[in-house]
């Protein structure tokens, strides 16, 4: 089952102010108040994490395994440091 975590969306207790993870089932809604205080909260986003043989961080481990690497640069765009597929530089968009 996965872990998500959710914060208050405004006020809230201790545990939901700062955040807190919680196991749920893929199937089940997205919680909308706090287990605890019952104050709003969200879901939010979180990196996943990453096992096995792609959880390397070695450029030369990346090459390897065929995968693309990109870092972002000063001015918000991503440059391929590692990898031959896609492209060179990713642009941030203009603002209009």
């Amino acid at each position: 089952m996965p872990l998500y975590d959710y914060v208050a969306v405004s006020k809230g207790c201790r545990k939901c102010k700062g955040g807190f993870e919680i196991v749920q089932k893929l199937a089940e809604p997205k919680l909308k108040k706090c287990p605890a205080c019952k104050a709003p909260v969200e879901r939010v986003i979180s990196a996943p994490a990453v096992h096995g043989k792609y959880s390397t961080k070695s450029d030369s481990k990346l090459k390897d395994l065929g995968l693309t690497k990109y870092v972002k640069t000063s001015d918000g765009s991503y440059e391929r440091t590692v990898g031959g597929g896609g492209p060179k530089m990713i642009r941030k968009p203009e603002d209009d």
